[in-house]
């Protein structure tokens, strides 16, 4: 409470004969090894902290003597180490503001509606601010926690501890077990018909015990529970307690008992679904636990067990390490610490608090501002792909709140605030011209800017060197490397029975050619028939002559042989009709066939300076250009290694049939392989073979780069 010893406005507080109201309680805290008091209102339910000399002098407020009484007796004891007349004043201020305090002051019955009205507009304006977590208080459950207390007291036990350890330890063990099958293709499983009707059982029941498991442990250690309500967690009815009255409770352990018990609750209930589910059949009862499974976890990962948001986790991080009130005096410190280095504003007072606060304050306040916006964004990203004006109003909202706002609040303060009357130009000159330079490199300072896209070295359809009937190889006539004209004989089929299968044909046809001319002067209908199965067997003779005609393997185009196995182990191998046996590489033009995501084709196509591409078993970067851009964007991709089941990056449909399709529409082009640069040891690293391309584009302002991946994610995700 270190301030100016006197003030010039002791005067209209001087003569006040004040004392803490008789419904207030009083309980000391330890934080940090520090004696604290917590001044308890019942009627509100709110605790308030104060330090032990602002106690020291709030106790001896008694309705019979003055402030200025008390304080001069406050001086004779302490001397120097006695609050000044500044830090009384804002206790004071601070006890009345939270109608902690009564006098010999008549109630004014204006100010009494005022305060009323003000307390109703700061929950109005608390669920503005929040409009994601909108609380609804609906009963008083107190006498009824009171009644059903002794039922789920035993809970509270040694033996139920030692009970829970044991069902831990069992569920973890069944989840570790069975952690595939859990995990696999969670998201369909969820949004299933099955799931989501399972979902709309689970949640709400699971909620209720949530915020019962809070009630219960408040009423265990003598709290309060003056309010249950609906809270619409994104429009969405959520059950809530107001369990704030263990706050004055006197044991850090008992508090941070009370705010952990909705989340204890639902990890038993998880534990003891995972265990149904791993017993029962599958059907509702299975779909049940699993989303007991499901909701527990989730919600206990990212929201409740979560410190960085202000639900249960918060409370049980802020009460251990014994910083309260970290939230909100985050940001204070944070605003302290620019003050005092930054803008050095004079007369500036020590900040309240002890260094394990301070770091810990230091460190929460920018993860949590930072995961706090990223899950409501997430919010309503989720809530937009299902009700997109709802979803971009959230989104606005929540920019506007917890980016925006913050903003705008500081830099007013800044221009205007009475706080740095006497260090303006420093502050503002600071604050001001810091924001025109990062405006400035945003907006005009221009930066490289790169995609990089995967590919396979490709190969045209008329290089592929393919068998044309089924049979064994007899001979290979060219060594692989050799070059080749078309026509080229380039290997040698040859089946068991293929010649004997022609020379019956061959002599069942001069059979039926026999019969149809004795029986086309006899027998006008039996010759018709011959003449329909003599056709059939010249079609069938042509067929066998043609395949007698496909053992003989041609080049089919110009270009260097390459062989898909080595040309020693071909003699006497079987091979399938369209079997794969090599290619005829073309001399020059030898690409590599790229796809890229539809996000950078705007790039590709009008800001495009260089290319570079490198081989997957490679170091040195090649550079090259695009030779061909594939008509249309599509999902169908050129060869399943671009797959991640085959060590590439895009995810594929497995919906889909043989053919790998990407889940996104992409565009493929064709990227020279150079020549000069090595282009021939590319080429001869296998067809098929994975190549990295890295496009260079023109150089863009920043600001103009993050609007073009917004626009395009938007584009991408909502089609708008």
């Amino acid at each position: 409470m270190a301030d100016s010893f006197f003030a010039q406005s002791w005067y209209r507080v001087a003569g006040l004969k004040p004392r803490l109201a008789g419904h207030v309680s009083v309980t000391r805290h330890r934080y940090g090894g520090q004696g604290w008091y917590a001044l308890s209102d019942p009627l509100s339910g709110r605790v308030h902290r104060i330090t032990p000399s602002a106690y020291l002098f709030a106790a001896r407020l008694d309705g019979a003597r003055t402030v200025d009484a008390v304080w001069q007796e406050m001086v004779a004891e302490l001397d120097t180490e006695a609050p000044g007349q500044d830090a009384v004043i804002e206790l004071l201020m601070q006890l009345h503001s939270a109608d902690l305090l009564a006098g010999d002051i008549p109630p004014d019955a204006a100010e009494l509606l005022t305060r009323r009205d003000r307390l109703s507009r700061a929950l109005w304006l608390r669920n503005l601010k929040a409009p994601l977590a909108v609380q609804i208080p609906l009963v008083d459950p107190d006498r009824f926690l009171a009644r059903t207390l002794p039922l789920v007291a035993p809970l509270f036990g040694r033996v139920a501890l030692l009970v829970w350890l044991v069902l831990m330890v069992a569920a973890g063990a069944v989840v570790l077990q069975h952690w595939e099958a859990l995990t696999d293709n969670l998201l369909d499983r969820v949004m299933a018909a099955e799931g989501l009707l399972a979902l709309a059982l689970v949640y709400p029941v699971m909620k209720i015990l949530h915020e019962l498991g809070h009630g219960y442990a408040a009423k265990r250690f003598g709290c309060s529970v003056p309010a249950m309500g609906a809270m619409l967690l994104v429009f969405f009815p959520v059950p809530y307690v107001d369990a704030s009255a263990s706050a004055a409770l006197r044991s850090k352990w008992q508090r941070a008992g009370v705010a952990a018990a909705g989340i204890l609750v639902e990890v038993t209930l998880s534990a003891i679904a995972a265990l149904v589910w791993a017993a029962a059949e599958p059907g509702l009862l299975r779909a049940i636990a699993f989303n007991v499974m499901v909701v527990g976890g989730l919600s206990t990962i990212l929201v409740n067990g979560n410190p960085l948001l202000r639900f249960d986790g918060y409370y049980v991080l802020s009460d251990l390490i014994e910083v309260p009130n970290l939230a909100q005096r985050g940001p204070r410190y944070l605003t302290w610490l620019l003050d005092r280095f930054i803008f050095r504003v004079p007369g500036l007072r020590p900040f309240d608090g002890q260094p394990h606060e301070r770091l810990a304050m230091l460190l929460y306040t920018p993860l949590s501002w930072v995961y706090r916006l990223t899950v409501t964004l997430g919010i309503a990203l989720f809530v937009a792909t299902h009700y997109f004006v709802v979803g971009v109003v959230l989104g606005i909202v929540s920019v506007a709140i917890g980016f925006v706002k913050p903003v705008v609040k500081g830099l007013w303060q800044v221009a205007t605030g009475p706080r740095y009357r006497l260090c303006r130009g420093r502050a503002a000159g600071l604050t001001f011209g810091s924001l025109a330079a990062v405006l400035a490199l945003l907006l005009t300072v221009p930066a490289p800017i790169h995609a990089t896209a995967e590919g396979v070295i490709w190969v045209p359809q008329d290089a592929f060197i393919r068998a044309g009937t089924d049979g064994f190889v007899r001979s290979v006539a060219v060594a692989p490397g050799m070059a080749v004209a078309p026509g080229t004989t380039l290997m040698q089929l040859e089946h068991p029975i293929a010649e004997a299968k022609l020379r019956v044909g061959e002599a069942r046809v001069q059979e039926l050619e026999a019969r149809y001319t004795a029986e086309f002067v006899t027998d006008r209908i039996a010759a018709e028939v011959t003449r329909f199965e003599l056709a059939q067997e010249r079609a069938a003779l042509a067929r066998e002559r043609l395949r007698i005609g496909q053992q003989t393997i041609l080049a089919p185009a110009e270009g260097r042989f390459a062989s898909t196995r080595p040309v020693e182990d071909l003699p006497g191998r079987y091979v399938a009709a369209g079997e794969v046996l090599g290619y005829v590489t073309p001399t020059q033009g030898r690409v590599a066939r790229v796809v890229v995501p539809q996000a950078d084709i705007e790039l590709v196509q009008h800001q495009l300076r260089d290319v570079h591409i490198r081989l997957a078993d490679r170091r040195t970067d090649l550079v090259s250009t695009v030779v061909r851009v594939v008509p249309g964007a599509g999902q169908q991709l050129p060869s399943a290694a671009l797959t991640t089941a085959h060590g590439g990056t895009i995810a594929v449909d497995p919906r889909e049939g043989r053919e790998p399709r990407a889940f996104e529409r992409h565009f493929q082009f064709d990227v020279l392989l150079p020549e000069d640069q090595g282009g021939e040891a590319l080429a001869a690293s296998g067809f098929g073979s994975r190549v990295f391309v890295r496009f260079d584009f023109a150089w863009e302002p920043v600001a103009a780069m993050i609007y073009r991946r917004v626009r395009q994610g938007l584009l991408g995700r909502f089609q708008v």
